[in-house]
């Protein structure tokens, strides 16, 4: 039986974790934390036997996995809590800069942190097989469409950035060099370019579109969650498979090839 805590608990993926969680027999949801001014208002809300704080550190004794998908300011505090007080951390938190990566593959030196842009099985198997069709169609155009939540705070998605990487990588490209955010104006496409443009709206949990297309044909490879539940599975997923591993940064890829 795993122990697991869930940063932000009472928010909608917070929920959902727990929800995806509460249903695994391998899984304890020991507790969670949330705002000072909501953790004793929740605090009945998920049952007595799982504990709602407002702080990571008063969590980390009752926990061997905490499961983090809140903004890049908190994962990284969190995960300076969970090295402290000895215990693994699952973030599928976006948004975070190369020097917040930095420091959190720094942070993975001391306890086990896992780490993924897109917790969604799915979406990493995509990434798994997109080299090849990106090399099959190198002299093509490449644009990258993605369609979130209103509410979404980071533009690019990190699952569009992540595509954009494995898209430049198979084609030995630099990324920042031909990368193009969107266009305004007079902007024609130029050789090279990795087009990767975001849609914010309703209540979408996450769509991403990859298109290849010359002067005769176009096509399109994609993926559609259909709701936050698969990122929760594969959170959840992620911790079961964390939860006996030593100090050091792992992904979807490690998961994914481990139950292979």
């Amino acid at each position: 039986m795993v122990r697991i805590g869930i940063a932000g608990i009472g928010g909608r993926m917070g929920g959902e974790i727990f929800s995806v969680a509460s249903g695994d027999s391998l899984i304890t949801v020991a507790g969670g934390t949330e705002r000072p001014e909501r953790a004793t208002q929740l605090s009945d809300t998920f049952g007595v036997s799982t504990l709602v704080v407002d702080s990571v550190s008063e969590l980390i004794p009752f926990i061997e996995v905490l499961i983090d998908f809140t903004t890049p300011e908190a994962t990284l505090a969190n995960a300076r809590a969970c090295a402290d007080g000895g215990c693994r951390l699952v973030a599928g938190t976006t948004g975070l800069n190369a020097a917040q990566l930095a420091e959190l593959a720094d942070i993975s030196t001391q306890t086990a942190i896992f780490y993924a842009r897109n917790m969604s099985v799915g979406v990493n198997a995509l990434l798994a097989v997109l080299p090849g069709l990106v090399r099959a169609l190198d002299s093509y155009d490449i644009e990258i469409v993605e369609m979130h939540h209103r509410h979404k705070a980071d533009a690019p998605s990190g699952t569009a950035l992540a595509i954009a990487e494995v898209i430049a990588s198979a084609l030995d490209k630099d990324l920042h060099a031909h990368a193009t955010f969107g266009r305004e104006g007079v902007s024609p496409r130029q050789p090279g370019e990795i087009g990767i443009h975001a849609v914010r709206g309703g209540g979408n949990s996450g769509e991403h579109t990859i298109i290849f297309a010359d002067d005769g044909e176009e096509i399109r490879v994609g993926h559609r969650a259909l709701s936050r539940r698969t990122f929760a599975l594969g959170a959840v997923r992620a911790a079961k498979f964390l939860s006996k591993k030593q100090p050091g940064l792992y992904s979807m890829s490690d998961m994914l090839r481990s139950a292979s």
